[in-house]
């Protein structure tokens, strides 16, 4: 068995506020996702703040960088993530089919 790090991309939407309908059912879907494939988690993993609250640290042309917030534009950022075990890449890539949210990166773990 390998372990796969899923990183769950954040759509940009701001959930922490008054959710919508659709939003709530989104968050439903993903509860219960959690639910029926709690076996394959070897950390339970965590949602992460909002981009807005990030601070990034570069390195380059010999100095240290700190920037408040991410460090490159973009519409999706990882939201959390989680640690899974499955038999090969296949099986992750399957499991990650089903996730009712907006995207997963799948990245093997080092051991």
């Amino acid at each position: 068995m390998s372990k796969y790090a899923f990183l769950f991309m954040d759509d940009g939407v701001d959930y922490q506020g008054d959710p919508t309908p659709e939003q709530q059912k989104v968050y439903a879907d993903i509860f219960k996702w959690f639910e029926v494939n709690g076996s394959k988690f070897v950390d339970g993993g965590a949602e992460l703040q909002p981009t807005r609250t990030a601070t990034t640290i570069r390195k380059g042309t010999g100095k240290v960088t700190v920037v408040d917030g991410p460090f490159i534009e973009s519409k999706e950022a990882v939201g959390g993530y989680s640690i899974i075990e499955a038999p090969d890449r296949d099986a992750a890539i399957a499991l990650a089919k089903t996730w009712p949210g907006y995207g997963i990166e799948i990245r093997e773990v080092l051991e």
